[in-house]
């Protein structure tokens, strides 16, 4: 397994409101989470920071995982509990009001490969055959009036609410959580903030991501390189996890 991670505010943005890990327990998971935090200020810098710190802590302190029940239950019980720390403080202090943070994050450990999603931040997967596609759904307003078939795709694209989120952490005094399994053949990893994917075109990011030329620290420079081309508009955050035929997570 090889992996690799990079996050740049861009050239519009002031400051940073992305943080990401890539952490490790004590039988050698990993757990990999982009957070990309929303709110006025530094609010949502805060809230990113708040989830990425908790999981980072609580994570290295982990023994490992008896079975797939074993995964959700403690998923869930940590995002409540995260989720609990940036809602007390938002809700308690004036210049905190209203900050969240999406979280992205995949987590490989012995008992199988698992993705969770709250928000609009993003998992691609590359496979074997070549394909290169979003194994995460969107919690937005858009997305949902997608599903209804309230809009088209292209009414989508452009839409003026495009980046209203439905879902998040430390907005709601409980939040809804996304955890799926991934057990079939997968080449690789891309967990992202909107900054890449809202900019950079998929099939841009996918002859990247399925160069046979390009390291697993090249494709994410190259990846970051080409948001910045393109405006740099958002905060952007990458996280690569390339995986090899022997690994067992």
């Amino acid at each position: 397994m090889r992996y690799y991670g990079v996050t740049d505010k861009g050239l519009v943005r002031k400051t940073n409101q992305d943080n990401y890990v890539i952490a490790s327990n004590e039988v050698g998971d990993v757990f990999a989470i982009v957070c990309d935090g929303i709110g006025g200020g530094k609010a949502g810098d805060v809230a990113s920071k708040i989830a990425i710190d908790y999981f980072s802590e609580v994570f290295s302190e982990n023994k490992g995982f008896k079975d797939r029940q074993d995964v959700a239950i403690w998923i869930r019980y940590h995002i409540s509990k995260a989720n609990d720390l940036i809602f007390v403080k938002s809700t308690t202090t004036n210049v905190y009001k209203g900050m969240g943070t999406t979280f992205v994050g995949v987590l490989l450990c012995k008992v199988g490969r698992f993705v969770v999603n709250i928000g609009d931040s993003r998992v691609y997967c590359t496979y074997p055959d070549g394909r290169f596609i979003p194994v995460t759904k969107d919690h937005t307003l858009v997305n949902d009036l997608l599903k209804t078939g309230e809009i088209t795709k292209e009414e989508a694209e452009f839409h003026p609410k495009k980046n209203v989120l439905t879902n998040a952490l430390g907005v709601w005094d409980n939040v809804r959580i996304d955890i799926e399994e991934h057990p079939e053949s997968i080449s690789s990893f891309l967990i992202c903030s909107d900054g890449l994917y809202g900019y950079v075109e998929h099939d841009v990011i996918k002859k990247v991501m399925t160069s046979k030329e390009l390291s697993t620290t090249l494709k994410v420079r190259n990846l970051l390189n080409k948001a910045l081309r393109v405006g740099g508009y958002d905060n952007i955050t990458i996280i690569l996890i390339e995986l090899e035929a022997s690994d067992n997570r």
